[in-house]
């Protein structure tokens, strides 16, 4: 790891999030990476019915992310997204009537938290919430998956995500 790349990490605990949607597509798949501290780690994988943007997926899978934060008790956050339009959304309060109710969400559960940042990495960094969000994707069915281990059939599709 380059000294830069240590310098850009947030700190612990933090989440990484991904969304994977694509058009005429009845789902669409969702993934976060919990990293607790060095070593402890909780993956969350999600197929939901889909929604009329990728943007709508991208914030549905942070509420889902924010959610499940603080059902394991964890109070103080930083998310991380690949997604630079849900970043400046949040981070510079953008209006986007289309999605009020998810922000009206969104403001409620951060209220919940006693620390809270979202900010942008590079997607290069953010290859497990990706992963479990392509692979949730390709599923086709509305599921959901939270474990300290990654998903079976997540496993056993590694090499399809190799090769793409």
């Amino acid at each position: 790891m380059r000294d830069e790349d240590v310098l850009n990490e947030s700190p612990f605990p933090r989440c990484q999030v991904d969304a994977s949607w694509v058009t005429n597509s009845t789902v669409f798949g969702g993934g976060f990476a919990f990293d607790f501290e060095p070593g402890s780690h909780t993956y969350g994988s999600f197929g939901m019915r889909q929604v009329p943007s990728p943007l709508h997926a991208e914030i549905n899978i942070l509420l889902i992310a924010m959610k499940s934060s603080l059902q394991l008790g964890y109070t103080s956050m930083f998310f991380e997204s690949d997604c630079l339009q849900l970043v400046k959304l949040i981070n510079e309060n953008e209006d986007w009537p289309s999605l009020a109710s998810e922000m009206n969400e969104f403001t409620f559960l951060v209220s919940e938290f006693n620390v809270f940042s979202i900010s942008f990495i590079a997607r290069n960094r953010n290859v497990r919430a990706d992963l479990l969000a392509k692979g949730a994707r390709l599923k086709n069915s509305i599921f959901s998956h939270v474990n300290y281990l990654i998903p079976t059939w997540l496993a056993s599709q590694a090499n399809f995500f190799v090769l793409n």
